[in-house]
């Protein structure tokens, strides 16, 4: 081989080694961009996963915190319930603002589980504000039923010694009227209308305001017979409250198990 061959030749090969070097370290930092890729997505995977745990957290903080004013709340109205149970009426009425109080606790916990989610637990908890409202109500209810009942009875006592006749004892009566109501099943159709007739003749007697009438009648009409305090026993007067919170708990647990 000549010297001009030789010196064509080394020189191809020095291009080709240039190439192979470019080629190589392009290779090289693609390789390295991956790398670099992949360690970021990690991390931001970790971010997410982070967030994930830490939203968790907040959620299931939030709930436990209502579940707690949730509770509080039906403490309260049970112990309102044992004070009417007794016809200790200052200690109801104590109670029952306590229980109002225990009330704009729990609302106020709700409102996070508003802004916190999901959907699902704004509902069940929507459902068991719900039963928290309505047992206010029906304590609220009982309270001045006790007081309606204490003037009928009182009037009941003076017409027994004034009255020899039974035939001419109307506020007897009725009494006798409201022990019947009460022994009737909640759900039978019929105390609606007996309810409506007895409302009636308490108001004849003109001892009652309205609404006092109203909340008497309601309240014997709503009292568990004995056939519905065993079926709905050990909760009684509580079960629906009780569904509702169940409903609650178990779609909580359902979220955090990351079943829904």
């Amino acid at each position: 081989m000549d010297q001009g061959a030789a010196a064509v030749l080394a020189a191809l090969i020095a291009v080709a080694g240039v190439a192979l070097g470019l080629f190589g370290a392009r290779w090289q930092a693609r390789g390295m961009q991956e790398q670099a890729n992949a360690a970021i997505e990690a991390v931001r995977a970790q971010g997410r996963d982070q967030n994930a745990q830490w939203r968790r957290t907040v959620r299931r903080d939030v709930w436990v915190e209502y579940l707690g004013a949730v509770d509080e709340f039906r403490l309260t109205a049970g112990v309102v319930a044992g004070h009417l149970a007794d016809e200790n009426l200052p200690e109801a009425e104590r109670e029952l603002e306590v229980a109002h109080s225990r009330y704009v606790d729990a609302t106020d916990a709700y409102r996070k589980i508003e802004l916190e989610g999901p959907e699902q637990l704004v509902t069940k908890g929507y459902a068991l504000q719900g039963a928290i409202v309505w047992t206010i109500f029906e304590l609220e209810q009982a309270l001045t039923a006790v007081r309606a009942m204490g003037v009928l009875e009182g009037a009941g006592q003076f017409e027994q010694r004034e009255v020899p006749s039974d035939e001419n004892r109307p506020i007897a009566a009725v009494l006798r009227s409201l022990r019947e109501l009460r022994g009737m099943d909640s759900d039978d159709p019929g105390s609606t209308e007996y309810g409506q007739r007895l409302s009636l003749q308490i108001h004849a007697l003109d001892l009652l305001a309205a609404s006092d009438t109203t909340a008497l009648v309601y309240t014997y009409a709503h009292q568990l017979s004995l056939s519905e305090a065993v079926e709905r026993f050990p909760h009684g007067r509580w079960r629906r409250f009780h569904e509702v919170r169940t409903d609650f708990v178990q779609a909580a647990r359902s979220h955090l198990d990351g079943s829904t």
